[in-house]
């Protein structure tokens, strides 16, 4: 960057198109203050970070649900007894499926990629399964390690109490995503 009179100067981005179809490489020079060029076209897209997706309420509980779930999988592994298996399972797939959504707000693809389907409503619907997984994920386990005695027992109790607060904050996305998909535009 280049500074004059104290003031820096920002150098253009560079975006790189690679459309499905064609074996062309298009280039678009973006200036600082521009906005990202938009393609009506299937399959076109133009990746640009979003960064501020994670200062919304969204995105904070997003962030909040992958450290709840990073903490449910540090307590309950290995799985000693059966109903920690479904716990595992569960926890470990709506990390990996809320991580998508992360990259997915962050690249901004449910911005830019047009799917044939409602970004919000598949979002939407995600945490409300997820929901459901993890209340009956978080019974499960403690229902199974609550009468227990045994060394493994306090990990395994504060990983199913972790997962109640997950399902709290799965709860509370849904709810807010259920308040987007009946206010947007049909």
């Amino acid at each position: 960057m280049e500074s004059e009179n104290g003031i820096r100067k920002h150098q253009p981005a560079t975006i790189t198109v690679y459309p499905q179809h064609q074996q062309v490489i298009t280039t678009v020079t973006v200036h600082p203050n521009d906005q990202p060029p938009v393609s009506s076209e299937p399959g076109v897209t133009y990746v640009q970070l979003n960064p501020g997706h994670f200062t919304t309420i969204g995105g904070i509980l997003k962030m909040i649900q992958i450290l709840f779930a990073v903490i449910c999988m540090s307590c309950a592994s290995p799985a000693w007894k059966p109903g920690t298996s479904w716990f595992l399972f569960v926890v470990v797939i709506c990390f990996i499926l809320t991580l998508f959504w992360i990259f997915a707000h962050l690249l901004s693809l449910v911005n830019s990629l047009k799917i044939g389907a409602s970004w919000l409503s598949i979002e939407y619907g995600y945490n409300i399964v997820a929901s459901l997984l993890y209340f009956t994920a978080f019974i499960v386990q403690l229902a199974v390690w609550a009468p227990a005695s045994s060394y493994f027992t306090n990990s395994n109790v504060a990983a199913g109490v972790f997962a109640l607060f997950n399902f709290v904050v799965y709860a509370c996305a849904t709810f807010l995503l259920h308040k987007e998909v009946k206010n947007q535009p049909k």
